[in-house]
């Protein structure tokens, strides 16, 4: 009989537990898996704040669930809607389709909290979604470009003043980038970067609470140098088109408020008809339960959860980290149901600290116990903390995209590598060498073979590899090969510098003027499409 499990939203819980499931059932044919979502890909919210300053580019975030699943063959990717679940009957209802289920995972994710602050919706921009951080991408700069022009100063000054509402992870980090991305602004719209004024209000007495007092200490001492307002004790009262009132303080004149004040449990979840507790987060029991309903198998991880550890007096907090300590534990107690033992894992509090990104030279880091690191090396950290998420999710293929986006792929020098990896090159100028080495080698191989002598078939070898880098095919493949053969030393020294040349040439020289143009595309397509599948924009129902 066929066991269903069903887990609502493609978050870092829900994508996390769902793999975690594909591999506890993947000799399993009696169980399916099905992952839903409303969108066919999995963002990365940690990083928008990245988006939203034109550090990377959207698709940088996002990464599509069939390249994610592709192997696990016991996973059914839907993109809907969800609109309620029927927790007797136990099915998820969606706009598209109904789907039923034995255990269930809700993980669908938070959204922004405005505790009800007149003008936030109309007026503010949020940094909770994609469709967030492509719009306020967008108002930035054609806000900027309208004040660069502005005489009237009044005007001009509300329109070049961007305020930030919040100092938790999404407000700081924010602010992080706004330091680095004046820069480029003003550099695109002619301005004097003091001009583009940036401030951080904070409600509470101090700013970046989740940090101790010396670590935070440090990071508000790196927002002040680098000329970011602080307005500590200042509760917003409203948020008006052109205006920001703060309670007993002037006014604020500008276009542009970014509310980042807190997050509470998404709106449909709301809907479950399940107990909730603080920001609306849905209340558990010690094994991730849902409360009320544990005889019914339905679950919650990540932003919705109200998890809360034996004995402590409060929830941990809505981070990425929590969420996927929440999918192991969730996960494990589904199998546990689905295979009838009940011998089920309590939920503890793992958090192994963390690093808060100030735009992306500078970092701090709090771990291990309370250890502070900061600077170059808790950048380095933040890096390598994503990266473990995606090992964790076995997706090697993205891990390496992330790795071009933050170190190669990068504009205006926006890396922890400053221009050292930042660059787009134009491999039209590498053509001559290309085309001149691969010349070289095949006159080489027949005539004197001076520089990789005659045996073990190494004339056809040097034939073969010059005739590739000539016509530009292979060319990667060709010069790691010519690489490999001097360092085996078939080769001579005094030619060493066809090993610099061979490195040099490894920067796509083929795709200009050469057949690799057209091979590496389809290569790509064809070896992708066989390995990751073909991305959709709608995954659908395929019973």
């Amino acid at each position: 009989m066929i066991k269903n499990i069903v887990v609502i939203g493609a978050g870092f819980a829900g994508v996390y537990a769902t793999k975690k499931l594909a591999k506890r059932f993947k000799s399993n044919s009696d169980v399916k898996i099905t992952l839903i979502d409303r969108h066919s890909y999995f963002t990365y919210l940690t990083r928008l704040h990245e988006v939203a300053t034109e550090r990377v580019d959207p698709n940088s975030i996002q990464y599509d669930l069939e390249r994610i699943f592709h192997k696990q063959k016991n996973v059914q990717l839907i993109t809907d809607n969800v609109a309620s679940v029927d927790k007797d009957k136990k099915v998820v209802n969606g706009e598209n389709g109904t789907y039923p289920f034995d255990s269930l995972l809700i993980s669908m994710g938070g959204e922004p909290n405005d505790f009800g602050t007149p003008g936030v919706k109309e007026n503010g921009f949020t940094l909770w979604s994609m469709e967030d951080a492509l719009r306020l991408r967008a108002h930035i700069r054609n806000i900027v470009a309208k004040g660069a022009i502005e005489r009237d100063p009044d005007k001009r000054r509300a329109m070049l003043t961007i305020v930030v509402c919040g100092s938790g992870f999404t407000g700081a980090e924010t602010i992080g980038e706004l330091i680095d991305y004046k820069k480029v602004l003003a550099k695109d719209y002619k301005l004097d970067p003091s001009e583009i004024h940036v401030l951080l209000v904070e409600a509470a007495p101090t700013i970046i609470n989740m940090l101790d007092r010396t670590n935070a200490a440090h990071a508000e001492k790196y927002i002040k140098k680098n000329n970011v307002e602080i307005r500590t004790s200042s509760m917003i009262t409203s948020v008006n088109p052109d205006s920001v009132d703060i309670k007993d303080q002037d006014s604020i004149p500008t276009n542009t408020l970014i509310w980042t004040a807190g997050v509470k449990t998404n709106h449909v979840a709301d809907s479950f008809g399940i107990d909730a507790g603080r920001g609306g987060r849905l209340v558990t029991n010690q094994y991730l339960q849902a409360k009320g309903f544990e005889d019914k198998s339905i679950y919650v991880a990540g932003d919705d959860a109200n998890a809360t550890e034996q004995g402590a007096e409060r929830a941990v907090p809505q981070t990425a980290q929590e969420a996927e300590n929440e999918a192991t534990v969730s996960s494990a107690n589904i199998a546990a149901d689905i295979e009838g033992n009940h011998n089920y894992t309590e939920f503890h509090d793992k958090n192994m600290g963390f690093t808060v990104s100030f735009g992306a030279y500078y970092d701090i880091a709090q771990v291990f116990g309370g250890k502070r690191v900061r600077g170059w090396l808790a950048t380095i950290m933040k890096h390598g903390t994503n990266l473990l998420y995606f090992m964790r999710i076995h997706s090697g293929y993205f891990m390496m995209q992330y790795i071009l986006d933050e170190f190669f792929r990068v504009n205006n020098n926006r890396t922890v590598l400053p221009g050292i990896t930042a660059r787009q090159s134009n491999a039209l100028w590498s053509v001559p060498l290309r085309m001149f080495l691969g010349i070289v080698l095949m006159v080489d191989a027949f005539s004197y073979n001076v520089i990789i002598p005659v045996g073990f078939g190494l004339t056809a070898i040097e034939a073969i590899i010059g005739c590739l880098l000539f016509f530009g095919l292979f060319t990667w493949i060709a010069n790691l090969a010519l690489i490999i053969i001097f360092f085996m030393g078939i080769a001579s020294w005094p030619h060493a510098w066809i090993v610099f040349a061979a490195i040099a040439l490894m920067n796509g020289s083929g795709r200009s003027i050469g057949l690799d143009y057209w091979f590496v595309p389809w290569l790509q397509k064809t070896w992708g499409h066989s390995r990751y599948g073909v991305p959709k924009s709608i995954y659908k129902n395929n019973q």
